[in-house]
């Protein structure tokens, strides 16, 4: 499954016990004894123990795994979809699962657990908004059918992906691109070279070698002339390598932030990440190839005689770098600040520059509620986005994870548990792991 892997990547289950996640309420997942559960704020079991991983997932459901089998739980711990599929994605449009079996075929579960399609097709892709139109492929053909499997067009097709938020799939006819709409009709002919989705009303398509822009109705907007698409418009920007270099074009193709870095990310919540790559010289790789030259050796230099330096940060839209581009890692917003790593060492950026905390700690978890675990040494501390201590918790505390609902997933000795902003264990460490306290029920 090749483009739709792609495609749908951003959904694809990522099996790991050990989650932090951006959401608060008052569910989270432990794990004891190598088996996972979720729990309440109070310590009692939703989902007792008993499957191997448990990811919560943004649509407010829960992904579970029991040896080889994955299947998809409520926030009320009842199974929405039977544990006995392979692999499970969500499309980015669409309420339902899209289930794999273990004959790698594909079928699909509405959001509430009914079987909207069996799993008999070797790929499904697109699911519209309604759960009426499918794009399913049996053995090389491709082509749109209802929930009753009865044929919703009568066109066929090499491919066909994801509806995207204007409605639009991405197809492919003898070795064409072009778009179509509910129900499967061709909204925009086959023409192009190469096509990517919608999004924000423009996609682009490939001409004579050329990237460009067209609108839903498939008129030109932006003509072909980019040599590459890095990523379609976010935000009203797209990365693009221009005849001017590469960098952030708006709607009208002129580019507004020229940057010539080795990755420029798309921009979310007004900011993009971006990576600069520098070759620095491994002085003691060199000095011992020299060496060997000088004593009559031959050879190619060693592989890391010039060592990749890659050092990233964020701009915002007008081209700033409102995280300088000398980090080692940095993380995505939360709470507005970003975490960074520079030589081993964690610090903090806000989104405004306002706040800048040097790397100086040995770990640090991501800042909610205007707080963050810290470890300094073998303590671990709560500091503001200024980076003030604020509370200093008890030397018995040996890890600290995220804060969320209130509480604070906190290690003591080798078991997990939760502490409130009191220092007050809320719940009794006794677990392997504990996860943050995530809302489920205000997702779904």
């Amino acid at each position: 499954m090749r483009l739709l892997r792609k495609s749908l990547l951003t959904a694809v289950v990522m099996f790991i016990c050990w989650t932090s996640s951006l959401y608060a309420k008052p569910l989270a997942v432990v794990q004891e004894s190598n088996l996972c559960g979720v729990i309440d704020n109070q310590g009692n079991f939703i989902v007792p123990l008993g499957y191997d991983r448990i990811v919560p997932w943004s649509n407010g459901a829960l992904m579970v795994k029991k040896g080889d089998n994955c299947g998809v739980l409520g926030a009320d711990g009842k199974v929405i979809v039977p544990i006995e599929y392979l692999n499970i994605l969500i499309p980015s449009h669409g309420n339902t699962y899209l289930v794999e079996n273990n004959e790698a075929h594909w079928g699909v579960y509405s959001a509430d657990g009914k079987m909207l399609l069996p799993t008999v097709y070797d790929e499904v892709t697109a699911v519209d908004k309604g759960n009426t139109c499918f794009a399913v492929r049996q053995g090389t053909v491709w082509k749109f059918i209802h929930s009753d499997g009865s044929a919703a067009s009568n066109e066929e097709f090499d491919y066909i992906g994801e509806f995207s938020e204007d409605g639009l799939a991405v197809v492919r006819q003898k070795d064409k691109w072009g778009y179509a709409a509910l129900p499967g009709k061709i909204a925009i002919s086959p023409q192009f070279e190469g096509a990517q989705n919608f999004s924000n009303g423009l996609a682009a398509v490939k001409q004579q070698g050329k990237w460009g822009f067209i609108d839903a109705h498939g008129i030109v907007k932006i003509t072909p002339q980019f040599a590459e698409v890095y990523s379609g418009f976010s935000e009203g920007l797209a990365a693009v390598l221009s005849p001017n270099g590469k960098g952030y074009i708006d709607k009208h193709g002129n580019l507004l932030i020229p940057r010539d870095s080795r990755y420029i990310g798309q921009f979310k919540n007004g900011v993009a990440e971006i990576r600069e790559v520098k070759k620095k010289l491994n002085v003691w790789s060199s000095l011992a190839y020299g060496a060997s030259i000088a004593l009559g050796g031959i050879g190619l230099p060693p592989k890391n005689a010039l060592k990749s330096n890659e050092k990233r940060g964020f701009i915002n839209r007008q081209g700033k770098e409102i995280v300088p581009t000398g980090y080692d890692e940095v993380m995505p917003f939360t709470d507005d600040m970003a975490l960074v790593r520079k030589d081993k060492k964690w610090g903090a950026v806000s989104k405004d520059g306002k706040n800048t905390i040097r790397p100086k700690y040995l770990a640090m978890r991501a800042f909610a509620s205007g707080l963050a675990a810290v470890r300094t040494g073998s303590s671990w501390q709560l500091i503001d986005k200024a980076g003030q201590v604020v509370k200093n918790l008890p030397d018995s505390v040996t890890d600290a994870g995220g804060l969320s609902a209130g509480l604070l997933s906190v290690c003591i000795g080798d078991k997990w548990g939760y502490m409130n902003m009191e220092g007050e264990l809320v719940v009794t460490p006794r677990f392997m792991q504990a996860g943050n306290f995530v809302d489920l029920e205000n997702k779904r």
